[in-house]
């Protein structure tokens, strides 16, 4: 892998553009690994040869069956009216088995924290692949449907060492095991494949391989094994071709990158001393670079144009903050509104202690 020369397709205007040297660049953009939704959709999403042949290999071991077909679905179904949630699956596909029998399975990348809400998380999702399915006037019936949950750890699941959960909704409260229907969930914890170890990669099977690649492909102290697996296996060396060809993407991989500049020391970007022009032209880079990560995901319109635009620093920095929520012109808009209520309740207990003063 000639990672370095990916990264360093990156022109030196851009580089300045988003306040950051080459040696920040390079180890932003190599630190994306699978547990990054785009990174995971990018690789995962069976709209190419290699991603439906990685995914066919992992659907196929997961679910012990012989997939022999798989086709790409709409990740982000239409609205039935302006008050429903909105829902963007990771990886929406359609599948059929050597039996003929057809499913519709999405694979949800969980790696962040709400662990609070994963389990209903989860059947909203589902539910909304059954309901999607059933039509006015119609019967029932409806394709059996699998949710697949691939999350960092479920404290809950502490008793088991296993780190597979077929068919299980869990509920926060009870744990208690759901009905095996045709609506089902599995729950993969990453965290618990650290258990592998203790035997040989040659006895893992090939989603383990996959599992673990997903969660420990960029660990430092997992590259031994991860580099084994990738001399061995065609399908892990597919994998991280996929996660090379997501990188040479410089636009959008400067854009992932800005989204994380929040971690990044603030000196490094503004030095004591800095005069305000310089500031202003790192505030319109930060901008620019917002907007055309958000153009990956919808286009927009000249009203998001004009709010971007007016966004001061410290507003940019907090809508970075929670970009994945934000998929659609609608939850940016609401973000901004969060954002501009939350300063006029400050302004307004400000006033208040001064008042009372």
């Amino acid at each position: 892998m000639k990672q370095n020369n990916l990264l360093l397709n990156i022109s030196d205007q851009q580089l300045q553009q988003a306040g950051l040297t080459r040696a920040q660049a390079r180890k932003s953009l190599a630190a994306l690994d699978y547990r990054d939704n785009d990174v995971f959709r990018h690789v995962m999403n069976a709209e190419n040869p290699v991603s439906r042949k990685i995914l066919t290999m992992y659907l196929s071991d997961l679910l012990h069956r012989r997939i022999v077909w798989i086709g790409s679905e709409a990740t982000e179904p239409v609205k039935a009216n302006f008050r429903e949630k909105g829902v963007r699956y990771d990886v929406m596909v359609r599948i059929r088995d050597d039996q003929g029998k057809p499913m519709l399975v999405n694979l949800e990348m969980q790696n962040y924290r709400m662990a609070e809400s994963l389990s209903l998380r989860s059947q909203g999702y589902a539910s909304r692949m059954v309901s999607d399915q059933i039509e006015v006037g119609g019967s029932f019936d409806f394709i059996p449907v699998l949710q697949i949950m691939i999350t960092k750890r479920m404290p809950e699941m502490k008793a088991s060492r296993e780190y597979l959960h077929y068919h299980r909704y869990t509920n926060e409260k009870t744990s208690k095991r759901m009905p095996k229907e045709r609506c089902r969930t599995l729950w993969i914890e990453m965290e618990k494949t650290q258990a592998l170890e203790r035997i040989p990669t040659e006895q893992w099977r090939i989603s383990d391989k996959i599992t673990y690649m997903l969660r420990y492909s960029r660990d430092p102290k997992k590259q031994k094994i991860i580099h084994e697996l990738i001399e061995k296996e065609e399908v892990i060396r597919m994998m991280e071709e996929k996660r090379m060809d997501f990188l040479k993407d410089t636009s959008y991989a400067i854009a992932r990158m800005r989204m994380k500049y929040d971690e990044m020391d603030e000196k490094t970007v503004y030095k004591k001393g800095m005069r305000k022009g310089v500031k202003k032209g790192v505030k319109q880079g930060k901008i620019s670079l917002l907007k055309e990560l958000l153009r990956q995901k919808w286009e927009l319109t000249e009203r998001d144009e004009k709010e971007l635009d007016n966004l001061n620093e410290a507003k940019v920095n907090q809508i970075v903050q929670v970009l994945n929520r934000i998929n659609t012109s609608e939850d940016l808009h609401e973000q901004l509104k969060k954002l501009s209520d939350s300063k006029h309740e400050a302004e307004n207990i400000t006033q208040l202690s001064y008042t009372h003063d």
